[in-house]
């Protein structure tokens, strides 16, 4: 399939999950629980997701895909769904939204390097060391100039961790779903949902369990579900289905671009230089590895 549309899934999904770190502030500036806002937004997509499943008469080709990937889906689901949205939605909690997005794409873009050279079973040439660490080095520049982390070492320190353990977490999926060859489309995600429902389910005993109190609430847990979670991992999975893990990470780092663009647009806050160049220096680092993959 054309790489080309496996480079405009992956941005989609950056496009996407920019979203995310406002919503679960919001929620939890509301009063609900970090451990109930993962729980909640996997629940709902998993109802979702099971439901366009069951109305288009896809249950039984979703018992046969489960059957055939179940090993590969539980460990997917740990990394993509326990890992990331538990630990991200705590470090919402102690630590800034920028500072949280920092470190996960930062921390998931070294991770995808280090796992693509420990797995290859052949030795990287020369040329490809050096793309590769270009590459990584552009990217890790670009993100420091878009986020202001100039006081970074007045955030918490747990939340750091939870925010490090997040991105190591993100880097795993996207290198072993694309390893697993675990496929796209709804019943991959439904799948993926199914487990991370399970696996938080546990935080969500063990802390107590904490309804929906207000309409307030329920609406953004909607938008949850939707658009980072469901649509996320939907384009997401599409893309791992084409690329590799490595050149969906660096494309997701989009990500930031798009959430400082939204701001200007509809929030009316101002770019400035640094910002610019950051997102040029994401841009370049992008522009690095698809040169490198033609």
């Amino acid at each position: 399939m054309n790489k080309k549309i496996g480079y405009f899934y992956a941005i989609m999904a950056a496009m996407l999950n920019s979203l995310i770190g406002i919503f679960s502030v919001k929620l939890i500036s509301i009063g609900l629980p970090t451990y109930s806002v993962s729980f909640y937004k996997c629940l709902l997509a998993f109802i979702i997701i099971s439901g366009v499943v069951f109305f288009t008469s896809k249950i039984k080709q979703w018992m046969i895909y489960l059957k055939n990937n179940l090993k590969k889906i539980i460990i997917c689901a740990f990394l993509g769904f326990f890992v990331l949205y538990f630990f991200e939605t705590v470090a919402y909690k102690y630590i800034k939204v920028p500072f949280v997005v920092f470190l996960l794409l930062g921390v998931a873009t070294i991770t995808t390097f280090i796992l693509k050279a420990f797995l290859n079973t052949k030795f990287l040439k020369f040329g490809e060391i050096l793309s590769c660490t270009l590459s990584c080095t552009f990217a890790l520049i670009g993100l420091i100039l878009l986020f202001d982390v100039s006081d970074f070492y007045e955030q918490s320190i747990f939340g750091v961790i939870c925010a490090v353990i997040t991105g190591m977490g993100y880097g795993c999926f996207l290198t072993f779903s694309s390893r697993f060859k675990i496929g796209s489309g709804l019943i991959v995600v439904n799948s993926l949902m199914l487990f991370g429902c399970i696996y938080l389910l546990i935080p969500f005993m063990i802390y107590g369990v904490q309804g929906i109190h207000n309409l307030t609430s329920l609406g953004f847990i909607i938008a949850l579900a939707i658009f980072p979670t469901i649509g996320e991992f939907w384009c997401t999975t599409k893309a791992l289905s084409i690329l590799s893990g490595e050149p969906v990470q660096l494309l997701e780092l989009t990500e930031p671009i798009f959430s400082i663009i939204m701001a200007w647009l509809i929030l009316s806050q101002k770019l400035n230089l640094i910002q610019l160049l950051g997102g040029g220096f994401v841009i370049i680092a992008i522009y690095i590895n698809m040169f490198r993959s033609k």
